[in-house]
Formats: structure tokens, C-alpha cells, sequence
């Protein structure tokens, strides 16, 4: 790749953007960036740093705390769907991100998240089921695309059908808006999911199920019942930040994996070895490939750089996940590394609610494909792969060869 970005490309669109990070990991603990959606800000490049900061205070998610000049940039393009959602909690510090996070953790809790693993390997084998036994098919459209929308309409209560409505709309939501005609999309389809969510609540209100929304609507705490709007939001936020995200994991993490058969056919051997595998991709390439967007409520000193209070920081998470300081050779992948603090579901207190979720999801869908079809090749050359222009890293294809079918019993 280029020593740096181009004009027309951010670094998510190149099939290896990790020796850019690198470079700027070496040069400092922090330095000053510019991007295409935000202008200026500060980069945390090393694990040690961003691991700390990512749950210090002195960092906020309130965009209230962006000083004049950045709020000026903001207000010219909305880059990040929850800027515009109202009362939710990833854009809380708390305690009222505290009162969110826990009344919906009361029941989005292990036990609802295992309920799903069957329903999610059932749906996968629907997925891969039309696909030619031993011809070539586009993994993103056939499997990474639909299949995370399906399951969180699943834990929420809602249908197939509200799957295939929102799955457009939810893609538009991380589209990167870097130009006006691009805000006013991702603006749109905001406003639709949010009408067609508080639709959806209303139903539920008078029509309650076992999901997870009609016990979101019943969930109360000392201070009272989520509002209509914190319900809005809150599932507007696992849409966004977890049907999304995942999508992009399993394109990602396939896609590495075909760039590695060696590993690949290590998985297929040992198929134990999967879980583990999940958290090293997910180290390797993170959906979130930047870092976590923060506000400086106050001057940090970070060695010899200070953040000025207001200043908009990115605690790295690309960076971070292959520092050498903390992951013996952090460009190898190995799908049996043990010893894995990644940060590709954040750290602190807004360390990822779904991340059992996500780690169910992966591992099903993989186990599950990889035991269809344990000869999975790439049908292009990795360089031919095209990437999303999205605030979020992940293929827009992945044309594969799907080889024999697995023997069954």
C-alpha cells in the first residue's frame, strides 16, 4: 500500500493498513491525525496507553466537551450515528450511562444470549443451503450480510421480515459521511429505522413476547421505566453497533482466514480451536479500525505531548492491537494465541455490552461453515477484494470457491 492514505481511499479500504499504523505507533505514544470525516485529532498509537485511557474520565463520549472549532466541523457532518440519536448510552458518561447500561444488562444477560446458538447455526445452514455444493458464491451477500440482522431481530422479538426491511437501512448507518450528499443519506435512513423501531416498541407495548424488547419496555429500576426514546435508541444502538459490526467481522475474519490456509486448515483440523480463533481475528482486524472516539475534558499529558482539553482523541484500537510491546509477533496470525487482551470491544466502562453475542456469532457461523464446506479457497486475488467505504472495516465482497461438501455421517 501507499505510505499514506490517498484522497479517494481511507486506510479501511486497503487490504493491509496495519504497517501505516505501525509507522505512526513508533513515532509517538500520541500523535496528531487528520481524517476525512472529522478534521483533526490525536491518535493513541500504543496498547499500554489506549488499554488506560479507554476507561479514564478525563476522556468523555459527550461530544458537548469538543471544543469550538471541532463542534463547528461536527456540525458540518454528523460522522457518527449515535451524535444523532438522543438519550442513548454510548454517547453517556456516566452515572447515566451507569442507569442505562445496567437496567439493560439485567436483561440481556448469558443466558438469553446461549438461547441463541441454535438459531443461529439453524440459519446459517438456510443461508449456505441454496449455494452450488461446488461452484463459487459471494460470502458477504450470502451469509455475513443477512445473517446478523436475523439474529437480532431474533433477540429482540422482531421477524424475518423486519430483518429484511431494516438490513438495507442499518448498512446505510455507517456509511462515512465525507460529503453533504452522504450525510443527508445517512441521515434519512436514521430517521427510518428510528420511525420504523418506535413502531415496532408501540406494537410491543400492547402485544408483548419473550424478546428482549418487550423486556426493555417492562424493565424499571428506582428511578423509573426506560423512556420511549432511551428504548428507541437502545435498539436502534444493537442494530448499529452490533448487526453492523458483526457483518463486517465475519467478511473480515473469512477473508484473513483464506489469506492464511495454513491457519485456516488448522482451524478445520481442530475445530476446538475456534473460539480462540474468534479473538485472534478479531485482534488482526477489528470492525472499529481507527480507535474510540473521545472528547478531553481537561489537558492530557501523554510523555511529552499534551492534548488540550476540548481536542478530539482516537484511543487506538488498530494500533493497539498489533503493538509489539504486548502481542509477540502481532503480525502473525495464529488462531491458538491464549494470551489476548485486544481491544476490538473497547475497555472500561464502555467496554462492549454485546460482546458475548458477537463471540457466540462468530464462532457458530465459522464452526458452522467450515464444517459445510472445509475447502474454502478465494476466487480473486486479496488485493481485488473490494472494501467498504464505511466508518466500520469489513469486505463489500468475497467471492469464494466453496470446494467438496464435507461427508456427513
Amino acid at each position: 500500500m501507499p505510505d499514506k492514505p490517498s484522497r479517494t481511499r481511507t486506510l479501511n479500504q486497503y487490504l493491509d493498513p496495519y504497517p501505516h499504523f505501525g509507522r505512526l505507533r513508533e513515532v509517538d505514544r500520541v500523535v496528531r491525525i487528520r481524517t476525512a470525516f472529522a478534521g483533526e485529532g490525536w491518535l493513541v498509537t500504543r496498547h499500554e496507553d489506549a488499554q488506560r485511557l479507554a476507561g479514564d474520565p478525563r476522556l468523555s463520549v459527550e461530544a458537548r466537551h469538543a471544543g469550538p472549532e471541532l463542534r463547528c466541523r461536527q456540525d458540518e457532518f454528523k460522522f457518527r450515528f449515535a451524535d444523532s440519536l438522543p438519550e442513548t448510552m454510548l454517547i453517556m458518561d456516566p452515572p447515566a450511562h451507569t442507569r442505562l447500561r445496567r437496567m439493560v444488562a439485567r436483561e440481556f444477560t448469558p443466558r438469553r444470549v446461549a438461547g441463541l446458538a441454535s438459531y443461529i447455526e439453524e440459519t446459517v445452514h438456510e443461508l449456505l443451503a441454496p449455494l452450488p455444493p461446488d461452484g463459487t458464491a459471494d460470502l458477504v451477500t450470502a451469509l455475513a450480510e443477512p445473517l446478523p440482522t436475523m439474529v437480532i431481530c431474533r433477540l429482540l422479538g422482531l421477524s424475518e421480515q423486519d430483518a429484511t426491511h431494516l438490513r438495507p437501512l442499518v448498512a446505510a448507518l455507517t456509511e462515512l459521511p465525507v460529503a453533504p450528499e452522504v450525510a443527508a443519506r445517512v441521515a434519512a435512513a436514521r430517521d427510518a429505522v428510528w420511525t420504523y423501531l418506535s413502531d415496532m416498541i408501540e406494537e410491543k407495548r400492547h402485544r408483548p413476547d419473550e424478546g428482549l424488547l418487550s423486556a426493555l419496555i417492562s424493565a424499571h429500576d428506582d428511578e423509573g421505566r426506560l423512556t420511549d426514546t432511551e428504548l428507541t435508541a437502545m435498539a436502534g444502538v444493537l442494530f448499529a453497533g452490533g448487526a453492523e459490526t458483526t457483518t463486517q467481522m465475519i467478511g473480515s475474519g473469512l477473508l484473513l482466514l483464506l489469506r492464511h490456509p495454513e491457519q485456516l486448515a488448522r482451524l478445520v483440523d481442530s475445530p476446538e480451536l475456534v473460539p480462540s480463533a474468534v479473538d485472534e481475528l478479531l485482534r488482526f482486524e477489528s470492525p472499529v479500525t481507527l480507535g474510540l472516539i473521545r472528547y478531553a475534558t481537561e489537558d492530557i499529558a501523554l510523555g511529552d505531548v499534551t492534548i488540550p482539553r476540548g481536542d478530539l482523541v482516537f484511543v487506538g484500537v488498530a494500533t493497539a492491537n498489533h503493538d509489539p510491546r504486548r502481542f509477540p509477533e502481532p503480525e502473525r496470525l495464529d488462531v491458538a494465541r491464549r494470551d489476548n487482551p485486544h481491544l476490538a470491544f473497547g475497555h472500561g466502562p464502555h467496554y462492549c455490552l454485546g460482546a458475548p453475542l458477537a463471540r457466540l456469532e462468530l464462532q457458530v457461523t465459522f464452526s458452522t461453515l467450515l464444517q459445510r464446506h472445509p475447502h474454502l479457497e478465494l476466487a480473486c486475488r486479496p488485493v481485488d477484494v473490494p472494501w467498504r467505504p464505511s466508518a466500520l472495516r469489513g469486505p463489500a465482497s468475497l467471492p469464494v470457491r466453496l470446494g467438496p461438501r464435507a461427508a456427513t455421517a
